[in-house]
Formats: C-alpha cells, sequence, structure tokens
C-alpha cells in the first residue's frame, strides 16, 4: 500500500526542482500552483529525498499531510476487520458446506418461475434444509418434463445457495445474444490477442468508443452451408493508439499581490465563547491576516485573538520566457498524470502559437494501450 505525503514549497525554479525529482526517480502527483507555491504529493518513502533537495535548493517547504500516521491507523483497523470478517466468513461456510440458505431461479420468465416455486414446494424446498436430502439430477428433470417452455434446465448447488438455471425453447424468430468485448474509448487498433471468440477488428482499423470488437461465438466452417456458430464467453485484449490532448491558455502578464509596508493589529475578547463588543473590519481593500490568540484567567477564562492586518497591494508584471517555459512544463505534467499506468508512450508534442499578449499551447501524447470493455 503506498502512502503519499503533501508537500508544499516556494515555486522558484520549478523546472530545476522537476528534473531533480525525475533524476531520483521520485514521482510526483496532483502538482498544482497556489499563489507563489508549488503543490504535490510524493510518496512517503521518498520524503527524505525531497527534504534534501529542496534544502540544497534553498527552497522553504511546509509539509500539509504526512500520510504515515493516518494509513498506519487504516492499515490497522483494516487487518482488524478482516480478522473478524474471516471468523464469520469460516463459520458461514462451515454451514454452508451442509445446508442450503436460498433459491435461485435463473429464468426470464415470470410465468416459469411461478411453476418452478410450485415443482420446488412439492421436494419441501426450504431455507436451511439438508443439502443431501435433495436429489438435484432428478428435480433438473422433473422440472424438464412438467414445464415446456423450460428446453434446458440444470440444478446444483454453489455454495449454500441451490442454483436453477433454465434456457427457455427458441422459437425460429428469435436470434441468440452473444457476450461482447467493445472499445472504452476511441483510437486506431494496433494489436488483438483473442483468447475465446471472434475477432470483428484488426490492426489498422479505426474504432470509436462503444465499437465491437470481439464477439462470443466461433463458426465451425465459416462462410459455408454446412457453418454452426457456437456461442463462447469473449475474451481477449485489443491494443490501440490512443491520443490525449490539453489546449491552455497563458498570458505573458502576471498580476503579484505584494505587501505595502503597512500594517496594523486589532484585539477581540471572548467570555465564555461568546464575543464582547463588535468585532473588528479590516480597514484595507486588499490585505493578508495573521492571527494569535491567548487565553487568560482560569476561574473565568477569557480568550483574545489578536489579528495582524497587512495591507498588499497588486501589481501587473511581465513573465519572462522562462516563467513562460515553466507554466508550459506543469501543463505538460498535468496532462501526463491523466493518462493510464499501463500505457506505453509513443511519442508527445506540444504546440505554441503568439496572438497578442496569449500564447495558446497545444499538448498532445499519443501511447498504446488496451481498449478492451466487457459488456
Amino acid at each position: 500500500m503506498k502512502i503519499y505525503t503533501l508537500v508544499e514549497c516556494e515555486n522558484r525554479n520549478s523546472q530545476r526542482l522537476l528534473n531533480k525529482f525525475i533524476e531520483k526517480n521520485i514521482v510526483v502527483k496532483k502538482l498544482s500552483q497556489h499563489k507563489e507555491k508549488l503543490r504535490f504529493f510524493i510518496e512517503d518513502k521518498d520524503f527524505k529525498s525531497v527534504q534534501s533537495i529542496l534544502n540544497s535548493m534553498g527552497l522553504g517547504f511546509e509539509i500539509k499531510r504526512r500520510g504515515g500516521s493516518f494509513f498506519a491507523k487504516k492499515f490497522f483497523l483494516r487487518y482488524v476487520s478482516l480478522i473478524v470478517a474471516s471468523i464469520i466468513a469460516l463459520v458461514i461456510s462451515g454451514m454452508g458446506s451442509r445446508y442450503c440458505f436460498g433459491v435461485q431461479i435463473e429464468c426470464e420468465n415470470n410465468e416459469v418461475k411461478s411453476q418452478v416455486n410450485a415443482i420446488l414446494d412439492e421436494y419441501s424446498v426450504k431455507n436451511f434444509m439438508l443439502k443431501s436430502s435433495l436429489d438435484t439430477k432428478a428435480l433438473s428433470k422433473d422440472i424438464s418434463n412438467k414445464i415446456e417452455e423450460a428446453g434446458f434446465v440444470n440444478c446444483f448447488f454453489e455454495g449454500s445457495i441451490l442454483k436453477i438455471q433454465i434456457k427457455q425453447v427458441h422459437t425460429d424468430e428469435e436470434k441468440p445474444e452473444y457476450s461482447r468485448i467493445v472499445a472504452s474509448c476511441d483510437g486506431i487498433v494496433t494489436r488483438v490477442l483473442v483468447y475465446s471468440g471472434t475477432a470483428l477488428v484488426k490492426a489498422g482499423d479505426v474504432v470509436k468508443k462503444g465499437d465491437v470488437l470481439i464477439e462470443g461465438y466461433i463458426d465451425t466452417y465459416p462462410d459455408t452451408e454446412e457453418n454452426q456458430r457456437i456461442p463462447v464467453e469473449a475474451d481477449g485484449v485489443v491494443y490501440a493508439e490512443c491520443a490525449y490532448s490539453q489546449r491552455a491558455t497563458i498570458s505573458d502578464k502576471s498580476i503579484e499581490e505584494v505587501r505595502t509596508g503597512k500594517s496594523y493589529k486589532s484585539t477581540d475578547l471572548y467570555v465564555f465563547g461568546r464575543l464582547l463588543g463588535k468585532k473588528s473590519k479590516p480597514s484595507y481593500e486588499y490585505y493578508e491576516s495573521v492571527t494569535e490568540t491567548k487565553v487568560f484567567g482560569s476561574v473565568i477564562p477569557v480568550k483574545a485573538v489578536t489579528t495582524t492586518y497587512y495591507e498588499i497591494e497588486k501589481r501587473e508584471t511581465t513573465l519572462t520566457q522562462s516563467q513562460i517555459d515553466e507554466q508550459i512544463t506543469l501543463y505538460e505534467m498535468q496532462v501526463w498524470q491523466t493518462l493510464p499506468e499501463e500505457a506505453k508512450l509513443l511519442k508527445n508534442y506540444t504546440l505554441r502559437k503568439r496572438v497578442d499578449n496569449l500564447y495558446i499551447i497545444d499538448i498532445y501524447y499519443i501511447v498504446e494501450q488496451s481498449i478492451c470493455q466487457g459488456v
């Protein structure tokens, strides 16, 4: 089980920082910017390496959430519940090996189900009966003989459940339904591996999401009058070339919030959780605040909340080419993190277009991945 830690550091030299992570094989998850800060998740096992890199680069950082203690408790509770569940499962399985706890009739026709229930009453089938007291072969034969619509009947115990599978007699108008494997997304087929069934696509075919890739049947003599179509379970893997893209817009102007140097303090008093007087309001239109709380007195505790307000102003600055490149790199990593884990990267490229004071960035990743989805 992987444990992750949330780190927030200064957003300086982010490209160099990411390069150092790559050199140390440190995986970065959910990378994002927050004002002048850079936030990301790392595996807890890489915490010391990340700490060493940040210190060597002189980047101030803060651990927002350390995953170890939380997951340790979760790990303990999980295994306690597993032990209890295992004991209960052993007791139930011991009883299930001898007793019948229920009946499951697999049939779409409700009228046939009613007739089957009437036959079960004749056999005195009920919950908590001994499985050894019921002859399932005789029950299958009896249901097949008494119900004309039952073309095939199979009665058997699966654990503690009596299962009755009934396939009705098909008329000429009825067509068999086969299991299918369909495409989970758009792509160009690169490889097809069929374990069971018939492939309906080949390498080079363009498929859309929902298209049938493998269907659950086998033809005995294809394209001949003697051909018989045998239903089987559709099984296999189809690989395709898929594209992941994202468009980003970056302005060469940036709004920064900078403290002007002006500040003041305001203190509010609380007795038994109630505010004395009116709560003070900040005098600045744009500000940052830092709050400090102290409690005085033992018999009648008084809580003093002191808030320091710092005036800030917004300034427009022009980004350097290096800063724009860093933002583009962050967008590329965000797209990379959306790719499936098993996907194989084939190629990637980034297109840049300058319009007035904006950069329009198109990021593309081309991968090979499995696109199978059972139906």
